[in-house]
């Protein structure tokens, strides 16, 4: 459980933002992934209902981003917008961006860092980015660590102001961490060698939810659900580093949310999972954000007693998503692979 029972599954995140206004009020929020229809739009329009000062919002479009954060300015015009755009793909890009968030003096410290953005590409092949890093580690994991890395300054100078615990790093995971454990052994998806028992994918689970069969060959799932296993891990390693420096981290399972994607993978769809996808993906953008707004602003919440959250309370999530040997075997793999595309 968290700290506040009344909170379900159906509750929203506005409501959650009303609840801790006092500890959302006059914050700097960094979140990535806002776009139209999405968690990150709910999850933005929340902190500004909180009454956050400042929300850096990136998306790959800035636009978009940009008209998204019009939008909800005129709702909530005492928060102010700081649009950026950002390709999580690219490790170079990440670095302009967090440098273009460094160098503007207004943006003195961050106190709250949203790693929302997530993609679930659909190829039947393996697609690699510029880096050389299959596409959903890259997107999903790589790019958000080397950010969080960059903009670590920001987030250490909150959390001198701020109460212990206040300044926090969320990080969305997914119930799509039970699809696989983290593949150190081909965490690149070259599938040429055999797979150890303790890093194959969770068949059962992949035949139930999604229908894949048993392959050694790639699959775009089994990537997927390696990529928010990593988001999982993340947190866990960031928390034995920085809960001591007033920085408390938590991973997220937002649940099954009737996002623009959702709908678009739902179209998509054979007609015979339609409806099983319409029933897993009952929630609205409000109430998938809720579980972001807990883990961003509950003041009783503390690693100690759990990093990994569902339906606005602490969960039970898959073993191998919070074993912190394998996190921190996962941080010394994305420092080395930062450190290859370093220019």
């Amino acid at each position: 459980m968290a700290t506040n029972t009344s909170f379900t599954k159906q509750t929203g995140g506005l409501e959650i933002a009303k609840t801790y206004s006092s500890q959302i009020a006059h914050k700097t929020v960094l979140i990535t992934g806002v776009s139209v229809g999405g968690i990150g739009e709910a999850t933005a329009r929340a902190f500004a209902h909180g009454g956050a000062s400042l929300i850096i919002a990136t998306a790959r479009n800035k636009a978009r981003v940009e008209e998204l954060a019009r939008q909800i300015s005129a709702t909530y015009p005492s928060t102010k917008f700081r649009c950026v755009a950002l390709d999580l793909s690219s490790l170079q890009d990440v670095r302009r961006a967090a440098n273009e968030i460094e160098e503007d003096k207004s943006i003195e410290n961050i106190d709250i860092i949203v790693n929302n953005a997530g993609s679930q590409f659909e190829s039947a092949e393996r697609e690699l980015t510029a880096d050389g890093v299959e596409v959903h580690l890259a997107t999903n994991h790589l790019g958000h660590f080397l950010l969080v890395k960059l903009l670590l300054p920001k987030l250490l100078a909150a959390a001198r102001l701020n109460p212990p615990g206040a300044t926090r790093l969320v990080t969305l995971s997914s119930v799509a961490c039970q699809f696989s454990p983290f593949r150190f052994s081909d965490w690149n998806f070259d599938c040429d060698k055999d797979i150890p028992a303790s890093e194959r994918p969770n068949w059962p689970v992949l035949s139930n939810i999604v229908g894949v069969s048993e392959t050694s060959k790639f699959n775009a799932f089994i990537a997927y659900g390696q990529s928010k296993t990593a988001n999982a891990l993340f947190a866990i390693h960031f928390s034995k580093l920085f809960s001591e420096k007033g920085i408390f981290a938590f991973t997220v399972n937002p649940g099954g949310v009737n996002s623009t994607a959702a709908k678009k993978t739902i179209a998509e769809a054979p007609e015979e999972q339609k409806a099983t996808l319409r029933e897993v993906l009952w929630k609205t953008t409000d109430q998938g954000s809720s579980t972001v707004l807990v883990a961003a602003s509950d003041p009783q919440l503390s690693p100690a007693n759990g990093v990994y959250l569902e339906d606005n309370q602490l969960g039970q999530p898959v073993s191998w998503a919070v074993d912190e040997n394998k996190a921190e075997m996962l941080w010394k793999l994305s420092e080395d692979l930062i450190a290859k595309s370093s220019p």
